[in-house]
């Protein structure tokens, strides 16, 4: 087993995990059954020697030391089980793996995430072989029931179940950190960004809910998983490694383990997406506050040309008054008193004018209420046929009385016009029941 050696630099001393002719060293920690781990550094000839019979296929060798080379997380987790192998490989998130009945490769153990994986799995072998050893049960606290429960449980297991659990447990807990931390941040900003919308707090909300979105996708990347799996009763019974002879049928505790898993990351998943509505409802709360400041400024606009116009109006007519023309009502002792209220009074006109249509456009909703009209009619077409059973044709205005009943609103001549012609396709004046409806009527009896 080839070492890794240390290289100057300057005058700092960096350790390269190089072999002695340059081939990159993989590191890598095995894990025994009795508990016992092993750091190991080796290439990859060695690494491939190692696993003696249980020779991998040549496409997971190449996937699997492919994923060990890029550091970080997992883009495509996996969990293979290799009946042939007699192992399975776990790729998800920071954890790779390759577990056997009776000992386990870890991958880059030296980073934070793996190692924390890596106490949790080694403190399970401990707790059990501790309390083995010191057989003091005397204490009957909920404490110690509970760990006597946990102890037994981790006994009874079988080896590649423990580090499959251990594995699943470490990967939902990191969804579960990573939504406990992020949470408190988002709903700060989110109230920051209802108190003052400006384009910073948005620029801010938009790159939040991008990495939402990337950690969306890889709980669902696991989750896949996870469901293919228990889809799956053969790839379940390729999980057992020490007592692989066992039917299709026995795989009740594996199974158990994926559904249970299976229900926290949808959990997650569900939590995942309220974060995101919460997201979506500050944009629509946004998007409708900058509406409202921009139709204001709009109505500003309008009243200031509005204004202009009226305006123009009164400076034309004082230009041509002020043409020294003779007109006769210069001369006029009460002239110039008419002509300046003569223009008031058409300023003012013109703006009353202007203001009563302006008005009359705002308080217009017949648009909403024909969308209102649409929707209802038809979401309870199907209702029609109660009403019209009995009939053989109906006239425009027993379709109207039927529209009205059936939307619970009141449409005038044009709506209840527009409805009949889309049903009157002989444009007879009259709508078939069974032709034109297609409701049969003779189902029906009064």
């Amino acid at each position: 087993m080839k070492m890794g050696v240390n290289m100057p630099h300057g005058n700092k001393v960096i350790p390269t995990d190089v072999s002695g002719f340059g081939e990159p060293l993989l590191s890598l920690l095995e894990i025994r059954n009795d508990g016992e781990s092993e750091l190991k550094k080796m290439t990859r000839d060695e690494f491939i020697e190692s696993l003696g019979e249980c020779r991998l296929p040549l496409r997971d060798l190449r996937m699997l030391l492919k994923t060990v080379d890029s550091s970080g997380r997992s883009k495509f987790p996996a969990l293979l089980p290799r009946p042939s192998s007699k192992c399975y490989i776990f790729e998800m998130e920071h954890i790779k793996l390759v577990c056997f009945s009776d000992r386990c490769f870890i991958f880059n153990p030296e980073e934070n995430a793996t190692q924390k994986f890596i106490s949790e799995v080694n403190e399970q072998f401990k707790t059990g072989e501790n309390e083995l050893r010191n057989g003091n049960h005397s204490d009957s606290s909920m404490r110690m029931l509970y760990l006597d429960s946990y102890i037994s449980n981790v006994r009874d297991q079988d080896f590649e179940h423990v580090i499959l659990e251990s594995a699943l447990e470490n990967v939902v807990h990191k969804f579960r950190r990573h939504l406990r931390i992020k949470k408190p941040a988002l709903e700060m900003l989110l109230q920051q960004i209802e108190q003052d919308p400006e384009t910073h707090g948005l620029k801010r909300l938009l790159a939040v809910k991008k990495s939402l979105l990337e950690f969306e996708q890889r709980v669902e990347h696991v989750v896949k998983v996870v469901q293919h799996l228990l889809a799956d009763n053969e790839d379940l019974i390729d999980l057992y490694l020490t007592k692989p002879e066992r039917t299709v049928e026995q795989h009740e505790e594996i199974k158990l383990l994926f559904e249970a898993y299976a229900a926290d990351l949808d959990e997650i998943e569900t939590e995942t997406k309220i974060f995101n509505d919460m997201i979506e409802d500050t944009d629509q709360f946004i998007s409708a506050h900058l509406d409202s400041v921009r139709n204001e400024i709009i109505k500003l606009s309008l009243f200031i040309e509005i204004g202009a116009l009226v305006m123009a109006s009164g400076a034309v007519v004082s230009g041509i008054f002020g043409m020294n023309l003779n007109n006769k009502i210069e001369e006029h002792s009460y002239g110039f008193l008419v002509v300046c209220l003569g223009i008031l009074l058409m300023m003012f006109c013109f703006f009353a004018g202007f203001y009563q249509k302006y008005y009359k456009l705002r308080a217009d909703t017949s648009s909403a209420h024909s969308f209102t009209l649409l929707k209802n009619f038809f979401t309870y077409v199907d209702d029609l046929e109660y009403y019209v059973f009995n009939k053989k044709t109906l006239s425009a205005k027993e379709f109207k009385d039927a529209v009205e009943k059936i939307t619970k609103l009141k449409i005038s001549d044009r709506e209840s016009e527009y409805l009949f012609t889309m049903f009157d396709a002989n444009r007879d004046g009259f709508i078939d029941i069974e032709g034109e409806l297609n409701i049969r009527t003779t189902n029906y009896r009064v």
